[in-house]
């Protein structure tokens, strides 16, 4: 029993030495380790690893972030996974006609160029199935656009010219039940409005002392502010028609107004839409859009090859035939030229979806030459070398009879 107990004793005292010296060992091992860890080792290691993937975490939420906003910017889709996403209050309101239901901005990429339709108007779609109809396309109204399209409208748009409505869209027969105008991005007031008075927006052609406005009256003055506000102003898409005795309207397919007289012409711009305080077009409105069409690249008829071309001064201020009716007119224009014509008869007789500002018959502005008025535009009776869309025809008596721009 000795011996056994001994043997057993033995075996145990190595085991127990054993155990010792592994846990010696270990204790070593251990001190090593955590010099290791703590001297430049795994924790600072593992530490600049966390650090390093939050940074790149903070950049892909970044990424995600801006993708969400582009995507609700452009696209009006939310991914749901940033905070700039726009949500369901930024499709405009509108009233069971699909018309704004108050003054509503649309932005674009370009915070200089924006459009206002105000409270019961709507921007369009037009019968080429976009918001612009090309010199020979079908420019006649489709239908509204749908609120959750507004915010898609872009500076492009905007510069081919974004035609908005008055109303409910419906017809009476061929009769449209909606006037049409078409919104004029003004980018820096200062080239729409200098001193009160028009810059020189077509070369030489503008001179102060000889062409002038009333620019102390409440209109002009309410008029230019509105226009720095807003960015733009409206015209109207054609030629006025005659709604009753005194009021003015711009509607596709109708007899153009003639025949009228200045002072006539006012009152009859001022009746024509009492909610946007509608006028008669200044001369500065007039420079402007010609203006505008420079600048935007407009594409017009082209007198050579009977198609398209880019816009040009020349076309604006020396000869207007291929994009206006004349009795010289020529390429596309030429169809129907010659005659007076209702609006919209010629697709080759607009710019940036404007009708008629380029011969059919001149329109009375609001410019005023000495104690006389200025009248804009040419005449289908005369050569569109000799009255340009820029013309003026001036020293002309106040009940002198032309038509209207509102």
């Amino acid at each position: 029993m000795k011996e056994r107990e001994k043997e057993i004793f033995t075996n145990r005292g190595i085991t127990l030495v054993a155990l010792i010296i592994t846990i010696i060992v270990l204790l070593i091992l251990a001190g090593v380790s955590l010099s290791f860890v703590f001297n430049g080792g795994i924790i600072d290691k593992a530490q600049y690893a966390v650090d390093k993937y939050q940074n790149e975490s903070e950049k892909e939420q970044d990424i995600l972030d801006e993708i969400d906003k582009v995507l609700g910017n452009e696209l009006g889709i939310d991914s749901g996974g940033g905070t700039d996403v726009p949500d369901d209050t930024d499709v405009p309101t509108v009233d069971s006609n699909g018309l704004a239901a108050e003054n509503t901005t649309i932005t674009t990429d370009d915070p200089n160029v924006q459009i206002v339709i105000p409270k019961g108007f709507a921007p369009v779609i037009l019968q080429t199935g976009r918001t612009d109809s090309m010199p020979g396309e079908n420019g006649a109204v489709k239908e509204i656009m749908p609120k959750e399209d507004w915010n898609s409208i872009t500076k492009e748009d905007i510069n081919k010219g974004i035609v908005v409505v008055d109303h409910a869209i419906t017809y009476t027969g061929s009769v449209p039940d909606f006037n049409e105008y078409v919104w004029v991005p003004i980018v820096n007031e200062n080239k729409f409005a200098r001193n009160g008075w028009n810059m020189d927006t077509l070369g030489n052609e503008t001179n102060k002392e000889e062409f002038w406005e009333e620019t102390s009256s409440k209109e002009y003055t309410d008029m230019v502010s509105s226009v720095s506000n807003n960015k733009g102003f409206y015209i109207s898409r054609y030629e006025a028609s005659q709604k009753d005795s005194a009021t003015a309207q711009s509607k596709r397919g109708q007899n153009t107004w003639i025949w009228v007289p200045q002072l006539n012409a006012i009152t009859a711009s001022s009746n024509m839409n009492t909610e946007i305080n509608s006028h008669l077009v200044y001369g500065i409105e007039w420079d402007s859009v010609l203006k505008w069409a420079i600048d935007s690249q407009a594409i017009i008829g082209s007198e050579t090859t009977g198609k398209t071309k880019t816009i040009t001064i020349d076309d604006v201020q020396k000869d207007s035939r291929s994009w206006g009716n004349y009795y010289n007119s020529t390429g596309g224009a030429k169809t129907n030229s010659g005659d007076l014509q209702p609006g919209g008869t010629n697709e080759y007789w607009k710019v940036n979806n404007i009708y008629d500002l380029a011969g059919n018959v001149r329109e009375w502005t609001q410019e005023k030459y000495g104690s006389t008025r200025a009248s804009r535009g040419g005449i289908y009776y005369h050569d569109g070398d000799d009255g340009p869309a820029a013309d003026r025809n001036i020293g002309i008596n106040i009940n002198t009879n032309s038509d209207v721009r509102v």
